[in-house]
């Protein structure tokens, strides 16, 4: 199963300032921020390691230089090519991939994820998802434990009350009542023929901008994650 992402391209977002960890990374990039002694980015570049990917792109941005040292020096001697592009400080996530997509091969697949996550779920599993709808744009969804008390109701009448409940997905007063929302995990494949659908240099938001169009033509699929996704935002979260 490991060979249905050896040649696959990992996307890897590693180039934002992490402005909300405040002080944390003053001097030192989110990605390189420890875990229980070893930098978030050991556990992703390991973890995607082990599932077989062998091709990696990082768009880099602040303190690029930095993990661009530490991210070569944890592949040395690997079977794997690590691809590093220059991509500014300030850049926005359309502007970063618009810079690396030549080294994309065309028409084909590539696995975009953030840098700040923990994580350890079947990536290959998401991908024959993906590969099983034709999808461009496969999402994937997580449940998330409330940060607040939930309250709980039938028939308009409250029957419960927890703290640390996991959640699995929103309704919005947006929507009709069958149409409800799911958390992203951040977790993406995408067909690079999907970025012909929207304007790299002028998009203000990727995510929005791209997902949506996708979803609008049936060419989206979503794949729940089933396993540990942990998120690092804040000070707390580390």
């Amino acid at each position: 199963m490991k060979t249905i992402v050896k040649d696959k391209f990992v996307l890897l977002l590693c180039g934002g300032r992490g402005s909300r960890m405040g002080d944390y990374t003053t001097s030192i990039p989110k990605p390189l921020l420890n875990v229980h002694g070893k930098p978030i980015l050991w556990y992703t570049f390991w973890t995607l390691y082990n599932q077989g990917f062998r091709n990696y792109i990082l768009p880099l941005g602040y303190q690029g230089g930095k993990i661009k040292k530490y991210v070569s020096k944890i592949s040395e001697g690997l079977d794997c090519k690590i691809l590093f592009k220059n991509t500014g400080v300030d850049t926005s996530i359309a502007e970063r991939i618009n810079l690396v997509k030549d080294m994309i091969p065309e028409n084909s697949d590539f696995f975009m994820l953030n840098s700040d996550t923990l994580f350890d779920f079947d990536i290959k599993e998401m991908y024959l998802t993906h590969l099983t709808n034709k999808a461009l744009v496969t999402l994937s969804s997580v449940e998330v434990v409330s940060s607040w008390g939930l309250m709980f109701l039938k028939d308009d009448k409250l029957v419960g009350f927890d703290r640390e409940r996991k959640v699995r997905h929103f309704v919005s007063n947006d929507f009709s009542d069958n149409i409800y929302g799911l958390v992203y995990s951040g977790f993406v494949w995408i067909n690079k023929s999907a970025l012909e659908h929207v304007d790299l240099i002028k998009c203000q938001d990727f995510e929005q901008s791209l997902y949506q169009k996708i979803i609008e033509i049936n060419k989206s699929a979503n794949y729940q994650i089933r396993g540990l996704w942990y998120p690092i935002d804040t000070p707390k979260d580390l």
